[in-house]
């Protein structure tokens, strides 16, 4: 069993580049808790999705060391593609199945797994998300909020040790991004280690426990958001001035 301690994620000195002599992500260096909720923001071009892919699995960096819950993964993209759930930008690229019901079950059918077990988790994570009265609907059918609640469900049936999320809010309207809000707080309250890429910082910013903020692919800053908030308009992050902590939320009181 791992220490309570042990971070869930680490990276040290971590660099990519489509060509190794022109990097994009330069010696990243950066620690992610278990059962933190943890931003990572900066510009447009930063290099924000290039080092999702990266933690993920889907790209291989080119030099550094990607730890998971202690153990190296650094080459084990494999591990690192079944252990870290990613939802990207657009749901709607992760969503394959005819119903709702069909698209949760996708990759768990993919890994035959027992039935009984397969309902067991299919029924947590609609109970949890707020599904329960989808499951027969089309995907097409739902709303912007209702899809991206999918494709997280579709993620967490997987029982990854890392949810990673990039850039959930992205062209949804405030009652869907309130109901992504209350999701991720949701998740977060459940345990789930949860990192999440955005430039909108203003829509959840006071829930977080740490902020990571990315400028020309290096790390330029890492700590909690009181700490951190002073520096982001210098590394072209917007937010509102003069906003106490705990009202930089979109969610009400």
């Amino acid at each position: 069993m791992k220490s309570k301690e042990t971070p869930i994620l680490q990276l040290e000195n971590l660099s990519f580049g489509f060509e190794k002599t022109k990097p994009i992500l330069t010696d990243i260096s950066l620690t992610i808790e278990r059962g933190s909720f943890t931003l990572i923001t900066g510009p447009n071009g930063s290099g924000k999705s290039l080092l999702l892919k990266c933690i993920k699995g889907l790209l291989k960096p080119n030099s550094g060391t990607i730890m998971l819950d202690g153990t190296d993964v650094t080459h084990s993209s494999k591990k690192r593609l079944t252990s870290i759930g990613l939802v990207f930008q657009d749901a709607e690229t992760q969503i394959v199945g005819q119903t709702v019901e069909r698209d949760i079950l996708f990759g768990l059918e993919n890994l035959e797994l027992p039935h009984a077990v397969q309902q067991e988790r299919l029924g947590a994570v609609v109970s949890l998300l707020d599904l329960t009265k989808q499951l027969s609907q089309r995907p097409r059918t739902l709303s912007g909020g209702e899809k991206r609640r999918l494709s997280i469900a579709g993620v967490l049936v997987m029982q990854p040790k890392l949810l990673i999320m990039d850039e959930p809010f992205a062209n949804l309207d405030y009652p869907s991004v309130v109901q992504v809000l209350k999701t991720l707080l949701q998740l977060k309250d459940e345990g789930h280690t949860i990192v999440l890429v955005s430039h909108e910082v203003e829509k959840i910013l006071a829930y977080t426990d740490d902020v990571i903020i990315l400028s020309g692919g290096k790390v330029v800053a890492q700590g909690h958001p009181s700490s951190v908030r002073s520096l982001f308009s210098q590394h072209g992050v917007y937010l509102p001035a003069d906003i106490p902590l705990e009202e930089l939320t979109w969610l009400k009181p």
